[in-house]
């Protein structure tokens, strides 16, 4: 009877330290994706950041050649092409920094979920 319940025993600490190593091992990989998901946020908003500096650099660029054209209806022929191009560009920028700022803002909901 000794040797049953000294084997009963030793099967529960194996199952027990088995359990203890797949909750660390499960823990170092929540902890990973953490990481992974700042860092990668991180990048992101350094992007964001970048595309917001470049359309502030793009609207500055469109009202200097506006200044020297004669008019500022973009639907006159007379409205500078390099001025429509700048515009075009900084409402594709636009666009994208609203996309990106979603993004980040339904990406809270994902590192909220994995902490």
């Amino acid at each position: 009877m000794t040797r049953l319940h000294h084997l009963e025993t030793a099967d529960v600490e194996r199952s027990s330290r088995a359990e203890v190593k797949r909750r660390a091992t499960e823990e170092r990989k929540r902890l990973a994706t953490i990481d992974a998901l700042q860092r990668l946020r991180q990048r992101t908003e350094a992007v964001l950041a970048n595309l917001k500096n470049t359309a502030t650099l793009l609207d500055y660029s469109i009202e200097t050649e506006l200044q020297a054209s004669p008019t500022r209806d973009p639907r006159h022929f007379a409205f500078p092409m390099t001025a429509r191009a700048l515009i075009a560009r900084r409402d594709n920028l636009r666009a994208t920094i609203a996309a990106i700022s979603e993004e980040l803002a339904r990406g809270n909901h994902l590192e909220r979920s994995v902490a």
